[in-house]
C-alpha cells in the first residue's frame, strides 16, 4: 500500500498535478465524468448533426451566446446571492434532469429533436448557473497562487480525460443508445465533487 502511494505521488509530480484535499474530490469527479462524457460524445454529436438541419447548429450557437450574455449582465446583487444560496439545488436538479432525459431517450422513445432540445436547455441554463457558482466558490477556496495551481490541475486532468475518452472511442465506438446511457451516468457524477466540497 505504501509503495502504491509513493508511485502515485511520483506520477502526480511527473505530470505536475498537485491537488489539495478539496481539489482531490473535484478532480476525481471531473476525471470520471469527463471520461464518460468524451467517450459518449462522438455518437451523440453525430446523431444531432446528421439528424437536424444546419440552421439548428447556427441557432444553438446564437442561443448559447445570448444566454451567456444575459447571465453575465444579471450576475450581480440579489440574483447572484440567491443562485449561490441555492447552489446545491441547482446541482442536484442538473444531475437529475440530464440523467432522467437520457434514460427517457434510451428506454422510452428516441427522438433527435428531444435530444437536441435537451442538450440546449441542459447546457444553457442549469449548467451556466452552476458554472457561475463554481466561479465564485473557486475564488473563495483558493487565493491567487493556489487558484493558479487549481486551474493548472484542471487543465491537466481535462486533457487526460479527453485523450483517454476519445482514444477509447476510436478503438470501441459505442452505439447511440449506449452513448446516451453513459451520458446519463455522466450527468449524475458531473457535479458530485462540488457537492462534496460544498458540504
Amino acid at each position: 500500500a505504501v509503495n502504491s502511494v509513493i508511485i502515485i505521488i511520483r506520477y502526480f509530480n511527473f505530470i505536475n498535478l498537485h491537488p489539495d484535499n478539496n481539489q482531490k474530490w473535484l478532480l476525481i469527479s471531473l476525471f470520471v465524468s469527463g471520461l464518460l462524457a468524451t467517450y459518449s460524445s462522438p455518437p451523440i454529436t453525430k446523431a444531432v448533426i446528421s439528424g437536424l438541419p444546419a440552421e439548428w447548429i447556427a441557432f444553438e450557437a446564437v442561443f448559447s451566446s445570448i444566454c451567456v450574455l444575459i447571465l453575465g449582465m444579471i450576475w450581480k446583487g440579489t440574483f447572484r446571492h440567491t443562485i449561490i444560496k441555492y447552489f446545491i439545488i441547482f446541482c442536484i436538479s442538473e444531475c437529475l434532469a440530464g440523467f432522467l432525459m437520457s434514460m427517457y431517450l434510451v428506454f422510452i422513445e428516441y427522438n433527435v429533436w428531444v435530444l437536441a432540445i435537451t442538450e440546449l436547455i441542459y447546457g444553457n441554463f442549469n449548467c451556466m448557473l452552476v458554472g457561475k457558482c463554481i466561479m465564485a466558490f473557486r475564488a473563495k477556496l483558493w487565493p491567487e497562487k493556489e487558484r493558479e495551481v487549481y486551474d493548472n490541475n484542471l487543465s491537466i486532468v481535462s486533457s487526460i480525460t479527453s485523450i483517454s475518452g476519445f482514444g477509447i472511442a476510436l478503438i470501441i465506438m459505442p452505439s447511440l443508445k449506449v452513448a446516451l446511457f453513459i451520458w446519463g451516468i455522466c450527468c449524475i457524477i458531473d457535479d458530485l465533487g462540488w457537492i462534496i466540497v460544498y458540504f
